[in-house]
C-alpha cells in the first residue's frame, strides 16, 4: 500500500494525460465542421497538460526526494512543509490563473465558442453546452469548494500514513 500513496502521482500524471487525449478526439468531429476552430482547441489540451500536470510534479519531487512520505502529506499544509506548501501554493496560483482568464480575458466566451468540452446534463434532457455565463457560475462554485477544502486541510488534523 506504501508503494501506491507513494507514486500515486504517476496515476494522476496517466488520468491527466488521458483526459486531454479524450477532450482531443471528442473535439475531432468539431474541428471537421468548422476547422479554425483547431487551434484553439489545442491550446486548450496543451495547457490541460501544463497546468494540469504541475501539481503532480510538484507531488513526485516531493515523494522521490523524501521530503514527504506519500500522497497524504499534502494534505497537511500545517506542517509547514516546503514542498507541501509550493504545492498548494501552485494550486491556488492555477485557480487564479483560471480566474483571470474565465472573468477578464473572456476565456468563457473561447469555452463556449469550442464546443464539445464543456457539457450540461439538465433533468430529463439530452446533455447541452454550457453558455458563458454557466462556466463562470461553474467556476464560482468550483473555487468556493476549493476554498474550503483548502481551510479544512489547515483547521483539521488529517492524519498521515508512512
Amino acid at each position: 500500500m506504501e508503494l501506491i500513496f507513494k507514486n500515486a502521482w504517476i496515476l494522476f500524471i496517466i488520468v491527466t494525460l488521458f483526459n486531454a487525449y479524450w477532450l482531443k478526439s471528442k473535439s475531432k468531429s468539431y474541428i471537421l465542421d468548422n476547422p479554425e476552430l483547431e487551434e484553439g482547441y489545442n491550446k486548450i489540451f496543451k495547457a490541460i497538460i501544463i497546468y494540469g500536470n504541475i501539481p503532480w510534479v510538484i507531488v513526485a519531487i516531493g515523494n522521490l526526494s523524501g521530503m514527504t512520505n506519500s500522497m497524504f502529506d499534502f494534505f497537511r499544509p500545517r506542517d509547514m512543509n516546503p514542498i507541501v506548501l509550493l504545492f498548494h501554493a501552485v494550486i491556488i496560483l492555477i485557480l487564479l490563473l483560471g480566474v483571470w482568464w474565465i472573468y477578464f480575458k473572456d476565456g468563457a466566451e473561447f469555452l463556449e465558442r469550442h464546443p464539445g468540452l464543456l457539457k450540461k446534463k439538465s433533468f430529463l434532457s439530452e446533455r447541452t453546452d454550457m453558455t458563458a455565463k454557466e462556466i463562470k457560475a461553474m467556476l464560482s462554485l468550483m473555487l468556493l469548494s476549493g476554498i474550503a477544502g483548502m481551510a479544512m486541510m489547515w483547521i483539521i488534523d488529517i492524519p498521515t500514513f508512512k
